[in-house]
């Protein structure tokens, strides 16, 4: 089981410490405890939230040092966290634990000087903030979440869950995480190159329906051959106004979507079957062996027959 220690503060938001109690814990079936969840605090007593309420915290943040992972789910921008605190981050660190910032929790963790040197996300509200206060970290608002090392950072709100899912899918594989993100009425599609910053997050009119339906038919039929001008005719839209709608909808192009809702279903024939790679390939909807490879590589870093071992691996174990 993996150790997970959150981290509370006074004045922290409910709905950021939400985020990873509820994918780590509570969207969990009780008969398949994965994470054992204890958050924290510098007090280990009440605290009181943003919103109003007092939490009280059983645990301090000596939990720390039992936890697999580390995640700060918010956190002041202008407080600098205790001697302590970032003692224990930086130890974290060494002993290749996962330790990460969520949202402008991406501030305790450059406090710390984790970030020095690093690719780091944050809510796009404190890009300019968040660069000026921390110049030896290259800040980029674009990605919904950013993996360096063993240091994650994600964008704010919606994009913590979409965070949280990655380190689920991690530890136990797509087929875990797209079950806790049905559970959490989220999309398992998203990742972390997307754009966090959506101008217009809904379309107006019958084109919202219509495209809701066409990513409904892809996903149910993978294999189908959808190109860009027939998925706009299927929208009845032309083809630059259903890009740009599509684009405004779900952050990113139609074609680079349908190949990561491939390569996400790849993911779970690579963990759940003994298909070879071809059959992985051909099942996933993609045009050749090696096309499939190459995106593959290129999203996880490592070959989809890596893949299919380590978790292969971890079965056995």
């Amino acid at each position: 089981m993996i150790e997970v220690a959150v981290v509370a503060f006074e004045g922290i938001s409910l709905f950021h410490l939400s985020v990873p109690v509820a994918i780590f814990r509570d969207a969990v079936s009780d008969d398949q405890k994965l994470f054992n969840v204890r958050v924290c605090s510098e007090t280990n007593s009440y605290i009181h939230s943003a919103n109003g309420l007092s939490i009280g915290i059983q645990n301090d943040i000596s939990v720390i040092k039992q936890a697999d992972v580390v995640v700060i789910p918010s956190w002041i921008p202008d407080k600098v966290p205790s001697n302590d605190l970032q003692e224990l981050l930086n130890e974290a660190h060494c002993e290749n634990k996962l330790v990460v910032g969520l949202c402008v929790g991406a501030y305790a963790l450059a406090y710390s000087n984790l970030l020095n040197g690093l690719r780091a996300t944050t809510h796009w509200k404190y890009g300019d903030d968040f660069t000026s206060r921390f110049p030896l970290v290259t800040c980029d608002i674009n990605p919904l979440y950013i993996v360096e090392s063993n240091i994650i950072t994600s964008a704010g709100s919606a994009a913590a869950i979409d965070c949280c899912l990655h380190i689920v899918k991690t530890y136990y594989g797509v087929k875990v995480a797209n079950k806790i993100a049905r559970i959490m009425v989220s999309s398992p599609e998203r990742d972390g190159g997307q754009t966090q910053y959506i101008e217009s997050p809904t379309i107006n009119g019958a084109g919202d329906e219509r495209i809701t339906k066409l990513t409904d038919l892809v996903l149910e039929n993978i294999t189908g051959h959808f190109t860009l001008t027939a998925a706009a005719e299927y929208c009845m839209m032309s083809v630059r106004s259903f890009s740009r709608n599509f684009k405004s909808a779900y952050g990113t192009s139609f074609n680079a979507w349908l190949i990561n809702a491939r390569l996400n279903f790849s993911l779970e024939l690579l963990e759940s079957t003994n298909l070879t790679i071809t059959e992985v390939s051909e099942k996933s909807g993609f045009s050749s062996e090696q096309v499939f490879r190459k995106h593959f590589s290129q999203k996880y870093g490592i070959g989809p027959k890596a893949w299919q071992k380590m978790f292969k691996a971890k079965s056995i174990t």
